[in-house]
Order: C-alpha cells, then sequence, then structure tokens
C-alpha cells in the first residue's frame, strides 16, 4: 500500500534551472549575432544552435535510465530536439529539458530541466533515482486543482500571526513568498502555480521531504 507521501508524489513536478548567455551556447558561431529583442525567431534561433546539447543531455539519460532503471529500448520514447525542448517519456516518469530566450534579458537563455507525470511514485523515492539525478534539482512545482486567492491566502498567514513564518508579498496581491527558520527553502505562491525553491540542489527524496514538511506547517489554510 503507497504512503501518504508517495501518493502526494504524482502530481509534483523536480525543477532545476539556470541561466547562461546566448553567446555562450556551444552553436554560437562567428556569423552570428546576439539578439536584441525576443521573437519566434530568436527562440527558434536559441533552439538551433543549442540542438547538439539538448541532444547529448539526452544521450546521457537515455543511458542512465536503461542502466540503472533496466528500461528497454521500447520503454524509453525520445522526442528530439525541436524549437528548444527535447524529452524522453519512460514507464514512470517523463524527463524533459528546454533551453528558453529569456523575454526579459534578451542576451541570454534559460535552461530547464524537469522530471514529471510520474506515473509510478516508488522509484522516485528510490536510490537508483537518486543515483541518476543526484543533486540536479533545487525546485517542487505543483499546480492546483482550483487558482488559489491570493489575498485570501495572505490574509490566511497573516491571521495566524506566526511568528516561525515569514512573508512576503506584492502590493497587488499577485503572489506571495513564504519562509521558516526550520525548513531551508523558501515558498511562492501564485494562482496558478506554487513552488518550493530550496537553497541549495537536494537529493530527490530530500527535497520532496522538505516540500512536503512546509505543506505541513499550512495545514488547515482554506486556499491551500
Amino acid at each position: 500500500m503507497e504512503s501518504s507521501a508517495e501518493q502526494r508524489v504524482t502530481n509534483v513536478t523536480l525543477v532545476s534551472e539556470y541561466r547562461q548567455r546566448v553567446r555562450d551556447l556551444r552553436g554560437f558561431g562567428k556569423a552570428h549575432s546576439v539578439p536584441f529583442a525576443n521573437t519566434d525567431r530568436t527562440q527558434s534561433f536559441v533552439g538551433r544552435i543549442a540542438a547538439d546539447e539538448i541532444g547529448e543531455d539526452l544521450d546521457a539519460r537515455f543511458d542512465e535510465f536503461r542502466r540503472n532503471f533496466r528500461f528497454r529500448r521500447n520503454d524509453l520514447v525520445v522526442s528530439e530536439p525541436e524549437n528548444g525542448e527535447g524529452a524522453i517519456a519512460t514507464p514512470w516518469f517523463e524527463y524533459r529539458i528546454t533551453v528558453t530566450h529569456d523575454p526579459n534579458e534578451p542576451s541570454e537563455v534559460t535552461w530547464r530541466r524537469q522530471i514529471t507525470e510520474f506515473r509510478d511514485p516508488v522509484p522516485l523515492l528510490s536510490p537508483e533515482f537518486a543515483a541518476v539525478f543526484g543533486t540536479v534539482f533545487d525546485t517542487v512545482e505543483f499546480t492546483p486543482l482550483e487558482p488559489i486567492y491570493i489575498e485570501a491566502f495572505i490574509d490566511s498567514i497573516e491571521d495566524r500571526d506566526d511568528e516561525s513564518i515569514s512573508l512576503d508579498y506584492n502590493r497587488q496581491s499577485t503572489w506571495c513568498e513564504l519562509a521558516t527558520a526550520l525548513i531551508p527553502g523558501r515558498l511562492r505562491v501564485e494562482s496558478d502555480r506554487v513552488a518550493f525553491v530550496t537553497h541549495e540542489p537536494q537529493l530527490p527524496a530530500k527535497l520532496l521531504s522538505a516540500f512536503f514538511e512546509f505543506r505541513t506547517q499550512l495545514t488547515g489554510l482554506e486556499c491551500f
């Protein structure tokens, strides 16, 4: 029988992101120019010059999945690099890597690696999963079943008057962030997205444990 933690794993996404200069992509050549705006055309350009790096990442993951999880060739469905994105679907989860032209800083891109679509939560907490991904991920994301009313959420936190939880939010109340000295990370809440970000990358089981522990501290809030 699955534990409650295992049941909750199925609707989360493990995420790692980092930024890089466009000119530092290996496919950036002498004849290329750094984009000065973000358009569909520049995203296509970024995806094209990053395709080899995406492909190498997929090759490495493909080999690791076969070796550590004992998957057969037919178990792994690979989506080859296209427009800055590639993926491998496995019987247990989906691995996806993307490179996106930054909309606010045209000279940079954002690399994102994620594990999602957990069809079987048990392997996620296994030593084999830790051996494959190590401390790659620093973020747990999930999409709430219904939109979160941020103003009501903020009011609920403030009404608790809990000195162990620090709270920050913007004037428009479109987002808020929570932190506690008890757990090394912060929780960002938006109407359609919740993300728990740790101070440094963690093993998957440890990252999920910290996320669930943070959520436990918020038990009882009507809008969460």
